[in-house]
């Protein structure tokens, strides 16, 4: 006899009693999807607190004095976003909140001015601590995308990044906060941007972006989050963009498995097909997907978008090779995760020993549950870790 809770098992064995602790479930929460319409519309009464261990509040900014940034102050503040968002740990004390800092929109200019200046980032550690207790979070997570790059100083960041996050570290720690990174998961950003041992030694998590490995950015298509190369990966670099070899590249370079924590897409990548006679992995693009209904971004729909289509009109395909399924109707190419993908990625993640999970972002989720149970994806992983 068992009994399962969300945080654990516990196993009944005549008198005695053996408690198995879940590995963490890092769940990212966009809270732009505040603005969307109709069903899409997604507010913090929509968050399960019981399904992750940590939820994050996505984003904060960063000023060039080296303090946080509020982004959205009529949401975040006068509606009370954060203080609802930080309420819910009301209702599972074991819960815990962090507000991430950055983001691809606050790019890498002034982290890499702040992180350039002794002062300025030891100012950025107090306004850190400050603000998670004014606020109510119990740590950050750090999204710089990506030292080094996009503006920031291609000689130094990658030595500052590892100084902000020992400040970070120092600061925190002392007051009983946690610690994340988001990183940028592929060996040809992860080269650049991070002295991998020095940031896995400062923070509690590293959270992989193991997604975006494929999109429409380039002109042929490739699925947004694969667990391995496959046959048609016909170059080196190709045979880099999958979870295993960033993961593999991140642990021989020095990061701490026990830290290590995989991100798992809950969206796909969509792109135009050239032609609607080839449809395969790596076949010609002409550009981005059609945007969807509710997120309206061309080249990305949310899991919530996709799942109805496959009851309609678009078939779904499987490459064993790579563990991903894509789907295709007319000219239009989608590569996503599913329940399929989220187990076989979650046994993944037992199987190398890894810390756990992360979502991005659980606002994409069914969580309407209109393509039948409510959060298969989340589900999925909180029963599988």
């Amino acid at each position: 006899m068992s009994v399962r809770c969300i945080l654990g098992a516990i196993v009944l064995l005549g008198l005695s009693c053996v408690v198995i602790s879940q590995k963490p479930l890092l769940c990212y929460y966009g809270t732009w999807a505040h603005y969307r319409s109709g069903r899409g519309q997604f507010k913090i009464e929509d968050i399960d607190p019981w399904v992750c261990s940590h939820v994050i509040y996505s984003f904060l900014g960063i000023n060039e004095d080296g303090t946080i940034a509020i982004l959205d102050y009529w949401l975040d503040v006068e509606l009370e976003n954060m203080k609802k968002f930080n309420e819910l740990k009301n209702t599972n004390s074991n819960l815990k909140t962090l507000a991430a800092i950055g983001g691809y929109s606050v790019g890498s200019e002034t982290f890499s001015r702040v992180a350039a200046n002794p002062d300025l980032r030891w100012r950025f550690a107090e306004s850190a601590r400050d603000f998670c207790f004014q606020y109510g979070f119990d740590g950050v997570d750090i999204d710089w995308e990506y030292p080094g790059q996009r503006g920031g100083d291609e000689y130094n960041d990658r030595a500052n990044f590892v100084h902000m996050l020992s400040d970070l570290k120092q600061v925190l720690s002392a007051s009983g906060l946690i610690l994340t990174a988001a990183v940028g998961a592929p060996q040809h950003l992860a080269e650049i941007s991070y002295d991998i041992p020095g940031v896995s030694q400062h923070v509690d998590f590293i959270n992989l972006m193991t997604y975006d490995y494929n999109g429409a950015w380039t002109d042929v298509t490739g699925h947004n989050a694969p667990l391995y190369d496959g046959p048609s990966d016909t170059s080196d670099f190709q045979r880099t963009l999958n979870v295993h070899h960033s993961v593999t590249y991140w642990l021989q370079q020095g990061a701490s498995s026990n830290k290590l924590i995989v991100g798992i897409p809950i969206y796909g990548r969509t792109f135009t097909l050239q032609s609607s006679d080839n449809y395969w992995l790596r076949a010609g693009s002409s550009g981005a997907g059609l945007p969807g209904q509710y997120t309206n971004e061309a080249g990305s729909l949310a899991y919530f978008e996709i799942c109805p289509f496959f009851t309609r009109r678009w078939v779904r395909h499987w490459e064993d090779n790579q563990k991903i399924p894509f789907g295709v109707t007319g000219d239009q190419w989608i590569g996503y995760d599913d329940v399929d993908t989220t187990y076989i990625k979650c046994d993944y993640i037992h199987q190398h020993g890894l810390a756990g999970a992360m979502v991005w972002s659980i606002e994409q989720d069914d969580f309407h549950g209109y393509c039948g149970s409510t959060n298969p994806i989340l589900t999925t992983l909180r029963n599988c870790l």
